[in-house]
């Protein structure tokens, strides 16, 4: 029988107040927030929830941070300082570059929430919760759908924080993720078909072609053994980010060749014009670039929609560099990890990356579900404790 995490164990003893419990609870008031309820108030939800599962821990204060999460903070705190100076370079005004600086803090909070977590309760049982709600939300988005008389034809939009089809997709495919974490750990794949069918039907109907195309690429590379090397899982990750950013170099081609109109799956995505534009303002602001808080002028494509170009953009080249040496540094600590933990962890990074190639232009903002694709398990690879090699994984 698959074990519970002791809070659980003790619901009987009424120990809801108990510190585990707290984050217990506070991951799945976070995971309902993102995936229930949308915009504003799903922020400030999720906020609540990882302060909740931050302050549950006794220790917060005592027990000292493991080395690698440490460095992680002070980075984070590194990238802030090097905004505060391009906000200031740009001349931004104090109230939106205070948003801004904020998001550091909320990547800090993510990364100790993340510390928080895996320490109290294993892996699988996250992925469970996570495949589970997940579940519920992509089940209920497909109704809704289908009760507004919209045909399948349409572009779906899932429930949840972002409000946005491309958005809402990246927090489908991490769930899919787990799905297959908890496969290789042995699940019964009859049960996580069933979970994640829904998932997958709501993720092809978003008709998203960047998350569609980064999770094939994350679940076919984390089979591999190259993600259990530094310098392979690192080069994955890049060579993913550079197969999605490629594929829209030759988008006109393949329209050209694969497409009869201009719909569904075929529609422009219109990358290339707003890449023209990031390139030629990065060329004028190379070293603190133009700050978070700069948008263009279009309505509909205000920004890179690309995570490489929009941080140089953004923060300047420097700051990206910082960016990539730190991914780096992060495989080097990630090949320590076996078993389901070194799995999942993998496949979100490299899904990450390639999710980068077509969105995400500012990979600190507080904009939609990439804490849970991208930070969440960045917390779980920095903090995690050595285990013993996992009993026969599948694949």
């Amino acid at each position: 029988m698959t074990s519970l995490p002791k809070p659980i164990e003790s619901w009987r003893g009424r120990r809801l107040l108990e510190p585990d419990m707290l984050c217990i609870v506070g991951f799945h008031a976070f995971l309902l927030s993102a995936y229930f309820i949308p915009k504003n108030l799903s922020a400030k939800l999720m906020i609540a929830s990882l302060a909740l599962i931050v302050l549950s821990d006794r220790n917060l204060l005592r027990a000292p941070l493991r080395r690698p999460l440490a460095w992680a903070l002070a980075s984070i705190g590194g990238f802030a300082a090097w905004t505060a100076a391009s906000l200031v370079v740009n001349g931004v005004a104090a109230g939106p570059a205070a948003e801004s600086l904020s998001s550091f803090v909320l990547i800090g909070l993510v990364l100790l929430a993340g510390r928080r977590l895996i320490a109290s309760c294993d892996l699988a049982f996250i992925c469970r919760s996570l495949l589970v709600v997940a579940c519920v939300s992509a089940t209920a988005s497909l109704v809704l759908h289908t009760a507004s008389g919209l045909p399948w034809s349409e572009r779906l939009v899932p429930l949840g924080r972002p409000g946005n089809a491309i958005l809402g997709a990246g927090g489908l495919s991490i769930a899919l993720i787990a799905a297959m974490t908890l496969w290789r750990s042995g699940r019964p794949l009859a049960m996580l078909a069933l979970a994640a069918a829904p998932i997958a039907l709501a993720l092809v109907l978003t008709q998203s072609r960047g998350p569609l195309i980064a999770l094939l690429i994350a679940l076919a590379a984390a089979q591999t053994p190259l993600r259990r090397r530094p310098g392979s899982l690192f080069a994955t990750a890049l060579l993913a980010w550079v197969l999605t950013t490629s594929l829209i170099l030759v988008e006109p081609y393949l329209r050209a060749q694969f497409c009869a109109d201009g719909q569904s799956f075929c529609r422009p995505s219109a990358r290339l014009e707003i890449w023209s534009w990031a390139i030629a303002n990065l060329a004028e602001h190379p070293l603190f670039g133009l700050g978070p808080t700069f948008r263009f002028d279009s309505i509909v494509l205000n920004h890179p929609h690309n995570s490489f170009l929009g941080m140089a953009m953004f923060f300047g080249l420097p700051a990206l560099a910082a960016f990539i040496a730190l991914t780096y540094a992060y495989c080097v600590r990630l090949t320590e990890a076996g078993g389901k933990l070194g799995y999942f962890c993998s496949a979100a990074l490299v899904f990450s990356f390639a999710y980068m190639g077509t969105d995400l232009p500012n990979i600190f903002a507080f904009a939609n579900m990439h804490y849970l694709f991208l930070w969440l398990p960045v917390a779980f690879g920095l903090s995690f404790e050595a285990e013993a090699p996992a009993p026969a994984a599948r694949g």
